[in-house]
């Protein structure tokens, strides 16, 4: 970190510094070079960025302070901007995120009074003092987020010499790893899910309450959503030729082509979401009204695509001339009145002589109707130099068809955007949802709602509370990794507790109850299960059916020590990373203890010894639950262990 110091841009940088600042603007220039932009800018325009137009990105990144328009100071943000092009720059959302976290760090380093702060001196201390006052100001998951992101850029300066290695555990809880773990994390977790009304609700808009052509395109959309699990984007983008039919086992299947939102590297991966033949009948008959819906759209599209310098009118001359009333009607406005109105005033118009009326040339109508065109004329960029026009799209509309103030303008095709399904589910934005325009309340007298996401975590609860195994639940909801699964698991206690019942009904689950329950006669072991194994309690390495009431944990709450009511889920980081910890812990413990034990030679020394041995030895179990191959993950296990682990007399 030291060396010869060089002047750049009016700072003096250390060479490390120096070298970085050379790569990150080579890669700006890659990047964003032939947008007209430079990296020094107060503002980044990332829509070249984005690859795709329909999730309500945000447009531009604006390197100013958080609660003000100052700009940041230039070798504070230069490294900032270093960081995110060389970590984020595939995603725009990630790059948003982490120029907050770097908002948030200078206005906690502007209240400890350190505006000379020089990236060289980032320090535990200096973390420390973020999270306080992260914390003062925003929810745990918030803090949790921002504080991992400056850790992460901590990491990487740290990695090109220009700050030291950092050590750092953040004190903050993140709420996601023990809502599960709490009453009112398994309460908050519900709100995950639809309710059965608004999903009742639903349904009978779409089968017969829902009439209007804007709403039955977006109950289509809905339901695709419902019967798929696919994030809003991968709807939204979806192909107009997305169904696949293929033969199995001389049984036709059929699934859905999409582009999958969440890929390593820039291409957009095609993927096939394939269905039941309940989720198929349904899907069939929701795309099928899409595209009756957006067939005239479509055939619009490929106009424009055709013709991209301007907005063609078709059965017009560019050197014809229109009146107010037929302009009006060719635009879409709903009286010509509206062409004296903001914008079309700006739009030139001519009265020869003895004329009464205002005419309109078509060309300069076509050129003024550019401002108004969707840009660009495609939705998803696939990152191998092609596109996915407006006219290959499924869920495309006339601009303002969704306005039901406005007459829809065929002229003008652009996409289904995020904000449109959004706040046509839930009231948001100055727009009722369909809920509240048909006065569709909940129990309690609140209108329904619903979230877009909602839907995957319903679909991956019923697959899970059916048994389905996380595996092939990730697989079949597109996810690198069956660990992002474990966020969409709401079974609640009392649905756990069935399922170990179940397992030891079937013998998966393995212990002393299960021993004692297949000794019984087959009458008596249902009402023994019943009165044995009442409840199921979450700790942060597994379950626990120990019945509380009946007597104190013998195991004074050490699960692994050979506990027989101990249970593992099988595959879950939470409680890997949890069983990690406590191992480390208690190995630093053992050697201690081993030292004490050598020094002292007293028994309650060895006790001690014996005592961590045994809790190792049961860690060990637990984690090889991990690598047992004849159970999939998610399911409950009993960690196997030698008779010497069990219960100290």
């Amino acid at each position: 970190m030291n060396g010869t110091q060089t002047v750049q841009g009016g700072e003096i940088h250390p060479p490390a510094v120096v070298k970085l600042l050379q790569i990150g603007r080579r890669k700006f220039q890659r990047l964003l070079g032939d947008t007209g932009q430079g990296f020094d800018n107060l503002r980044w325009d990332t829509r070249s960025l984005q690859k795709e137009t329909v999730s309500g990105l945000p447009r531009y990144l604006r390197f100013s302070c958080l609660q003000s328009q100052e700009a940041l100071p230039s070798a504070y943000v230069e490294i900032v901007k270093c960081w995110m092009l060389l970590q984020y720059a595939t995603s725009v959302r990630t790059l948003w995120h982490a120029l907050q976290a770097a908002k948030c760090l200078w206005a906690s380093l502007q209240q400890g009074q350190k505006e000379s702060f020089a990236w060289s001196s980032l320090s535990e201390a200096v973390l420390n003092e973020f999270e306080v006052w992260l914390a003062a100001r925003y929810h745990p998951t918030t803090v949790h987020h921002r504080l991992s992101l400056i850790i992460k850029l901590g990491s990487f300066l740290a990695a090109r010499n220009i700050c030291r290695p950092l050590y750092y555990v953040i004190q903050t809880s993140s709420p996601r790893a023990v809502a599960k773990l709490t009453l009112a994390g398994q309460e908050a977790d519900k709100e995950k899910l639809p309710t059965p009304r608004a999903l009742q609700a639903l349904a009978d808009l779409y089968q017969q309450q829902a009439r209007e052509p804007a709403d039955r395109l977006l109950l289509a959309a809905t339901a695709i959503l419902v019967v798929t699990g696919l994030r809003l984007t991968e709807l939204l983008t979806l192909p107009e030729d997305c169904e696949v039919r293929e033969m199995h086992q001389g049984q036709e299947v059929y699934g859905l082509r999409y582009y999958k939102e969440k890929t390593r590297g820039r291409e957009k991966m095609l993927a096939v979401r394939w269905l039941t033949p309940l989720q198929a009948e349904l899907a069939e008959e929701a795309i099928g009204e899409i595209r009756q819906l957006t067939a005239r759209a479509r055939e619009r599209a490929s106009v424009l695509e055709a013709h991209p310098e301007r907005v063609p009118i078709p059965g017009y001359e560019p050197d014809g001339r229109v009146d107010s009333p037929t302009l009006a009607d060719i635009v879409g406005l709903k009286s010509w009145r509206s062409i004296r109105n903001h914008p079309w005033i700006e739009l030139p118009s001519q009265r020869e002589h003895g004329e009464t009326r205002y005419h309109y040339r078509i060309r300069d109508v076509e050129t003024f109707l550019l401002r108004f065109r969707h840009t660009p004329l495609w939705v998803i960029d696939r990152g191998d130099n092609s596109q996915q026009l407006l006219s290959e799209t499924l869920l495309i509309m006339p601009r303002n068809f969704l306005d039901s103030r406005t007459n829809p303008q065929w002229l003008l095709v652009e996409p289904i955007k995020a904000g449109h399904l959004q706040r046509f589910l839930a009231t948001g934005q100055g727009v009722k949802s369909i809920f509240e325009r048909l006065d569709i309340r909940e129990a309690d007298g609140s209108p329904c709602r619903l979230t877009s996401h909602q839907f995957r975590h319903w679909l991956n609860d019923l697959a899970d509370k059916g048994g389905m195994p996380v595996d092939d639940i990730s697989r079949w909801m597109g996810r690198e990794s069956w660990q992002e699964t474990e966020a969409y698991r709401h079974a609640t206690p009392d649905e756990r507790l069935a399922w170990v019942r179940q397992g030891i009904r079937d013998g998966r689950i393995q212990g002393m109850v299960s021993a004692a329950f297949f000794e019984l006669p087959l009458a008596e072991r249902d009402s023994f299960l019943e009165g044995q194994v009442q409840a199921v309690h979450f700790t942060p390495m597994g379950l626990c059916v120990h019945d509380f009431a009946i007597e104190p944990c013998p195991y004074h709450l050490n699960c692994v020590r050979g506990c027989p009511d101990y249970l593992r889920t099988k595959g879950s980081p939470m409680e890997r990373r949890r069983l990690l910890q406590v191992q480390a812990d208690t190995e630093k413990a053992l050697t201690y203890a081993r030292q004490y034990a050598a020094d002292h030679q007293v028994e309650t020394a060895v006790a001690w010894v014996t005592h961590h041995e045994k809790t190792l030895a049961g860690i060990e179990a637990a984690l090889a639950v991990d690598e047992q191959g004849d159970e999939p993950n998610g399911k409950l296990v009993k960690p196997e262990q030698g008779a010497n682990h069990g219960q100290e007399m």
